[in-house]
């Protein structure tokens, strides 16, 4: 049986982390998987997978320190993999993205895949240090990859349009949900009474959350608001929270490894993201036969939902289209229940046997390629 190492930056809350947990039992059976984390953060269990630790760094690491120490963890990671006697690498996020590619530069000949779960020119657009060096690594490096798997046509198109990347070797590969697991952990109760409107996602800045917030008040409404997820704005929404006299109608609930139980319990589901690669939690509340509002944010937003098929979009990072977007989620049952009968419907192109058989065929396709 051939070794496959996957890397990422740890198995914490985030998107690509569960398409890594939800594609293991599947790879795994073709493959002795290694998993090589950056982070020891693991918020799942996993089975049939060794772990190894590169190193343990901290979320909020220099910006400075981060750039330098990459050549010194390409080194390690090269020396890991050798060791290892690793016959493929599947690599998930940015940091491990440059690493993994550094140490092909270093001299490592392991067929590489790579996967890019955002939209680097919306990630990365602002003229900081940190972005215009993220999108001078992107440029330089990616391209030296055997495979990169997008999870989106949008992020596909914007690696070869905008970071000259080779249209051949940029594929596409949908993030991967359990539709059993998630059908089955959504019928556990929960405790709380009221209904509710609910939103998912880390407490950071592009996630939008203070957007949401700040709609959801102005509503004349019974509905709660809850979020859940953590993050390092936590203090900060909730001080917007106490300010806007809401700590009896948002509540922040944060990590929870069974979301399921709360999405298939919701009024509907309300999404204010800048940006996104392309959604899990999305494709997770259609799962849960959810209503879904969402703002309208590349990409990956219309490949999902059409234009108002399965879902409701409203411009992005724009408060009152979300104030008014909330208020037809409220007020049109009927929208609602069109939206809930459709989803898993249109989940159903997620489920995680359809991904892990395209995911097999990339691994067993991807050969070194000449640079």
């Amino acid at each position: 049986m051939q070794k496959l190492g996957i890397f990422i930056y740890s198995l914490g809350s985030g998107g690509a982390e569960r398409v890594v947990a939800t594609l293991l039992p599947s790879l795994s059976l073709f493959y002795e998987v290694h998993i090589i984390l950056m982070n020891d953060k693991i918020s799942y269990e996993l089975e049939n997978a060794q772990i190894h630790l590169l190193e343990n760094s901290k979320p909020s690491e220099n910006a400075l320190l981060k750039f330098l120490k990459l050549p010194f963890l390409a080194l390690k990671y090269k020396k890991l993999c050798k060791n290892l006697k690793l016959d493929k690498q599947f690599v998930f996020l940015n940091r491990p993205n440059y690493i993994a590619l550094l140490a092909r530069l270093f001299g490592l000949k392991i067929p590489l895949i790579i996967n890019e779960c955002t939209t680097p020119s919306v990630m990365y657009q602002s003229l900081s240090p940190t972005s215009l060096v993220n999108k001078f690594l992107i440029q330089w490096l990616y391209p030296k990859a055997d495979l990169i798997l997008a999870n989106s046509k949008g992020n596909q198109e914007d690696l070869i349009l905008n970071f000259s990347i080779n249209a051949s070797k940029c594929k596409l590969l949908y993030n991967a949900i359990d539709l059993e697991k998630i059908t089955q952990k959504a019928n556990e109760p929960i405790d709380f009474k009221d209904d509710f409107i609910l939103s998912i996602g880390r407490l950071d800045k592009g996630k939008n959350h203070a957007l949401l917030i700040k709609a959801y008040a102005r509503l004349d409404t019974e509905l709660k608001l809850l979020i859940l997820g953590e993050g390092e704005l936590k203090d900060e929404l909730e001080s917007l929270i106490k300010s806007l006299n809401l700590k009896e109608k948002v509540f922040l609930l944060g990590f929870d490894n069974n979301p399921y139980k709360y999405l298939s319990k919701c009024k509907f589901f309300a999404f204010a993201s800048s940006f996104e690669g392309f959604s899990n939690v999305l494709i997770e509340a259609l799962a849960c036969h959810c209503a879904v509002l969402s703002s309208d944010h590349k990409s990956g937003a219309k490949e999902l939902f059409g234009d108002n098929e399965f879902g409701l979009l409203v411009k992005v990072n724009d408060e009152n289209a979300m104030f008014e977007g909330l208020k037809i989620m409220i007020e049109n049952e009927s929208l609602r229940k069109a939206y809930q009968e459709k989803a898993y419907q249109r989940a159903q192109n997620f489920d995680k046997n359809e991904i892990a058989k395209k995911a097999l065929e990339f691994l067993k396709s991807c050969e070194i390629k000449e640079n």
